[in-house]
């Protein structure tokens, strides 16, 4: 796990954006652009410099790095902050993971859940799927995902109580 997910992806929408719920940030994230936002490879070597490396222009090169780029009194949209709020945090879940994945070899076999990529976020699994993809990699997603994190919990805790561990 990680603990950049669905938390994190809330609680900076709402710093960030009107999104008062995980839904309206969806909403929002959905009509947004995060290349209005976020920095491309492309925007640092241009496509030809791109080409030249083989280097895909398209791919973030850092999150939210147009803010910081940005004259005195422009602004970006909040749909295009939360869209690229919902790429960082999906970028970041499927590094972890794919990291994680080569290190064990099952980089074909990733499993991903938890609220965040619970049915009704298609986005976040779009993004997951794909970026995973990228890396050579097949990302499944789980029918109630969201329960799961509290079914390892359950488990554990049964865990601790039969070895006689708990108190």
């Amino acid at each position: 796990g990680t603990a950049c997910g669905g938390g994190t992806f809330l609680g900076l929408a709402r710093a960030l954006t009107s999104a008062t719920t995980f839904d309206e940030a969806l909403e929002l994230a959905a009509a947004g652009d995060a290349k209005h936002a976020d920095k491309l490879v492309s925007d640092i070597y241009g496509e030809e410099g791109c080409a030249n490396l083989g280097l895909p222009g398209t791919h973030t090169a850092s999150n939210f790095a147009k803010l910081g780029d940005m004259a005195p009194g422009s602004s970006c949209s909040e749909k295009d902050l939360a869209r690229s709020l919902l790429q960082m945090v999906t970028q970041q879940s499927v590094l972890l993971a794919s990291a994680f994945a080569r290190h064990a070899g099952c980089i074909d076999r990733v499993f991903f859940v938890g609220g965040f990529v619970d049915e009704p976020n298609w986005m976040a699994r779009e993004r997951i799927a794909a970026n995973f993809r990228g890396l050579g990699g097949c990302a499944y997603f789980l029918k109630h995902s969201d329960f799961l994190g509290a079914l390892g919990s359950l488990r554990c805790a049964l865990k601790v109580l039969e070895d006689g561990d708990g108190q």
